[in-house]
């Protein structure tokens, strides 16, 4: 009889919510800028201006301290960006509203 020494590839993951947030308090589609903000416990943390007209992005605070439990500050630019064009491209004035309708 045959020994088999492969492990096995089965297992599980558990996904648990850190408490850091994302918003979009600002979408304004005819100016094409969307501000995104993150929070933690009430606070915001940092805020980002995307202007696609300008093809400009302002950013306000820092992230540093959520080091560990969120995305650096380079990964929430390039999410904000890559949202601010799907809001405006899909004419998406209310994004809690069209993720709210999933």
């Amino acid at each position: 009889m045959k020994k088999n020494n492969t492990k096995s590839n089965v297992g599980y993951t558990l996904f648990q919510s850190t408490g850091v947030t994302h918003n979009f308090p600002v979408v304004d589609l005819a100016k094409k800028q969307v501000t995104g903000t993150v929070l933690y416990n009430d606070k915001i943390y940092m805020t980002v201006l995307v202007d696609l007209n300008l093809d400009t992005v302002s950013v306000e605070g820092s992230v540093e301290e959520l080091k560990g439990i969120a995305m650096d500050k380079e990964s929430y630019i390039e999410m904000f960006k890559n949202q601010a064009k799907f809001f405006v491209s899909n004419n998406i004035s209310n994004p809690k509203k069209y993720y709210d309708e999933f």
